[in-house]
């Protein structure tokens, strides 16, 4: 298959399969575990996703993208250390400047926010850098370059954090064809510019910062520990605490990934970890160094 259609081909599996898949999901569960519309179409969207990788697995070298050494896990601890880092960077100049209070959540609330936050980064993390980086930007690097790939992948990674399933669709009736009004629906922050504000800068930075890793560093080791420590420290800090009403830390928003701290530490951070690996690998589908 010629390597410019892989990415039409994945996207096309991957929606088709949530507009049939949504709905009959939702009619096969209700009979023995009925859930909301919107949460029978983010299972049908994963599911779909799933399936359009395994059209392509054989472009997706594993063992290249997450080799097994005894410096594995090492990467992975540093990543999760400077991702938390930088986390307690942005909320203690954020702090600064807006009130945030405890959540007052009870041992055992507080015991289950912390290990939801761990298992969502251990488990989100892994997954989302073998999608986004260990094939989307592959396979865009492969057609426009590194630097074109790098760019338009973190491009896509921003606007999928954007994409969501509106709850108030639960209000309606569901029927056969209600998948691809959903997920036209699902599109209307993108097509409106919601991404154009400081949540969407930041969420594209750290797009940059995670595919420039990849480059310099070869495999996805360290971004899973960047990525995870990232999410860890966002669940937790939102889950134990929360914003002064109304909310003063701002930039275009209302939470931390939106503030202007966040943007300067983002920049630096990421500036510093483009500097952090002197020896850029050679991508093998152009023999370009990122450098």
């Amino acid at each position: 298959m010629s390597g410019k259609l892989v990415l039409p081909i994945f996207f096309l599996v991957l929606f088709a399969g949530a507009i049939v898949l949504g709905p009959l999901l939702y009619f096969a569960l209700g009979v023995v575990f009925p859930i909301p519309f919107h949460r029978a179409m983010d299972r049908a969207i994963l599911i779909s996703a799933v399936a359009a990788l395994g059209l392509f697995w054989s472009r997706i070298p594993l063992r290249e993208l997450w080799p097994w050494d005894s410096d594995a896990w090492k990467r992975v601890l540093l990543g999760f250390f400077i991702a938390l880092v930088s986390i307690q960077a942005m909320i203690g100049l954020d702090l600064g400047v807006a009130g945030f209070t405890s959540s007052h959540l009870s041992a055992g609330k507080t015991a289950g926010r912390v290990l939801l936050a761990l298992v969502a980064a251990l488990l989100a993390a892994p997954l989302e850098e073998t999608v986004f980086r260990g094939f989307l930007q592959r396979e865009l690097t492969r057609g426009l370059g590194w630097r074109a790939g790098w760019i338009l992948a973190a491009f896509i990674f921003m606007l999928a954090h954007f994409i969501k399933i509106p709850v108030e669709l639960d209000k309606q009736p569901v029927h056969l064809w209600s998948g691809a009004s959903a997920l036209g629906a699902a599109f209307l922050p993108l097509v409106k510019g919601e991404f154009l504000c400081g949540r969407g800068l930041n969420l594209f930075l750290v797009g940059l910062i995670l595919g420039g890793v990849f480059l310099r560093a070869g495999s996805l080791w360290m971004n899973a520990g960047l990525h995870g420590g990232w999410i860890f420290g966002l669940l937790l800090f939102t889950g134990l605490t929360r914003p002064d009403e109304p909310p003063r830390v701002s930039w275009f928003g209302g939470d931390i990934l939106s503030s202007l701290v966040t943007t300067v530490v983002l920049s630096l951070l990421g500036l510093w970890l483009w500097r952090f690996y002197r020896h850029p690998s050679v991508l093998p589908e152009s023999g370009e160094s990122a450098r």
